[in-house]
Parts: C-alpha cells; structure tokens; sequence
C-alpha cells in the first residue's frame, strides 16, 4: 500500500506540473511605426512590445511598395530622399524571413 501512495502522489505532482507547463500565455506582439524628416531624410522609427529585434527576429521596411530595408533596431534612416508622398509599410518577420502576422502601414509627406 505504501509503494501504491508514493506511486499515485508521484504521479499526482508530475500532473501538476504538467498542468502549469501549458497555462502560460505569452502576450501577442505589437508595432507601432513613425516618421519624421530630419533635414533632407526620413526617419523611420519603431516601437514593440512583447517582441524584440535581433531577438526575436528582425524588421522588414517597404517604401512605396518595394523593399527598402531589414533591420535588428528600432530606427531606420533614409539619406537625401527626395521630396514626395510615401508610403512605409512595416512588417516584423522571424528569424526565417517570414511575416509574423503583426504590420503597420503609414503615409509621410517629405518636404523640400
């Protein structure tokens, strides 16, 4: 009988454990993206929560619709851009290059 009560709180406690294994959530990741011109460029900066470039993965940059930049940081500078509307869309991607599923899209008027 004794071996039976150490088997079943052995068995007991490793359920428990178990149990608390898959109860964490992890937050979901969240961006958000803004620009401003400094002189003759653009100034591209990001804010996360719950996820970190370099750690977590990377940036994805797109300027007009086609590919600008990939960056580990939080800040991207686009030198001597010319005047005009555009379009920055943002994306944050794994390690893997792929789209996590969080992206922002914001339109920025360079001036002369």
């Amino acid at each position: 009988m004794r071996r039976l009560g150490a088997t079943a709180l052995a068995a007991l406690l490793a359920a428990a454990l178990l149990a608390g294994c898959g109860s964490k959530e992890t937050a979901a990741p969240k961006l958000s993206v803004q620009a401003s011109q400094e002189g003759t460029s653009l100034v591209v900066r990001v804010s996360t929560e719950n996820w970190q470039p370099g750690k977590d993965g990377h940036v994805h940059i797109y300027l007009n619709d086609g590919p600008e930049a990939m960056i580990y940081g939080y800040t991207y500078t686009v030198p001597d851009i010319e005047p005009g509307q555009y379009k920055i869309h943002v994306e944050l991607a794994n390690t893997r290059h792929e789209n996590i599923g969080v992206s922002e899209t914001i339109y920025f008027e360079v001036k002369p």
